[in-house]
């Protein structure tokens, strides 16, 4: 049985955030690849509480072996091996690379093949602190997800309108968008808050990615690509046409 359409990719390469929170999102993906619900990552279906609970069969972690300080090229022939066996009780069978970044060269070339022309049951998710330490033909392969710096604790009203900021980028048309951030350029925020306030939405964005991993995925890159290139600086108008431009454009 081929697996049904899926609307995420095969091979998503996750940095940026701390540690747990690289993993959490992993396993949030993890859960929306198997999950049956209509919704994924439901939550409550029975994929979706084995992954949860770490005992699906078709959920395959990759870390560092006891004693050694690197992925070795024996674990990534392995895994070439063993992704072309069928999944044993869902339509996708995922693996867990972590650290990503531990693979030594070898390691990587061997897991180039399977990463490019893989069957299309196969998933795979690179989490990584140093996503540079990976060969640029691994990074090429995978969907990049940079999750946002962990910043203290926003107040309550600035979350609050972090969320509505957060859906409206989500699942606004692009005149709503456009509408919104002149909705911010009438509050007069300074820069500063206005960082703040897109860093926030940022965060939230990045913990909805499985929800809307299309979508997501385009606004995450927007944000962050505001943020690298210190686009939160100008007014909101300004980063109407940025936001705009990356999330709604071809």
């Amino acid at each position: 049985m081929r697996p049904i359409p899926h609307p995420l990719s095969h091979a998503y390469l996750i940095t940026g955030g701390r540690e747990d929170s690289r993993l959490d999102y992993a396993r949030q993906l993890t859960a929306a690849y198997l999950c049956q619900g209509a919704h994924p990552p439901c939550g409550v279906c029975l994929p979706c509480r084995k992954v949860a609970e770490g005992i699906h069969p078709d959920v395959i972690w990759v870390g560092v072996p006891k004693g050694k300080r690197e992925i070795t090229v024996d674990q990534a022939r392995t895994l070439r091996s063993d992704a072309y066996i069928r999944p044993n009780e869902g339509v996708r069978k995922v693996y867990i690379i972590h650290p990503a970044d531990s693979m030594n060269q070898v390691a990587q070339n061997a897991l180039l093949k399977v990463l490019e022309e893989g069957p299309d049951y196969a998933a795979f998710l690179l989490v990584a602190e140093h996503p540079g330490r990976l060969l640029d033909t691994i990074r090429s392969r995978c969907e990049q997800l940079a999750l946002p710096p962990q910043q203290a604790e926003a107040d309550p009203q600035q979350v609050e309108q972090a969320a509505q900021l957060c859906r409206l980028l989500l699942t606004g048309s692009e005149l709503e968008v456009a509408e919104g951030m002149a909705a911010l350029e009438r509050q007069k925020l300074k820069g500063g808050e206005l960082l703040e306030l897109l860093a926030v939405a940022e965060r939230q964005v990045s913990s909805q990615l499985a929800h809307h991993p299309q979508r997501g995925v385009r606004v995450l890159r927007a944000l962050r690509a505001c943020r690298e290139s210190s686009v939160y600086n100008p007014s909101p108008v300004g980063l109407m046409g940025q936001l705009c431009a990356q999330i709604f454009g071809n």
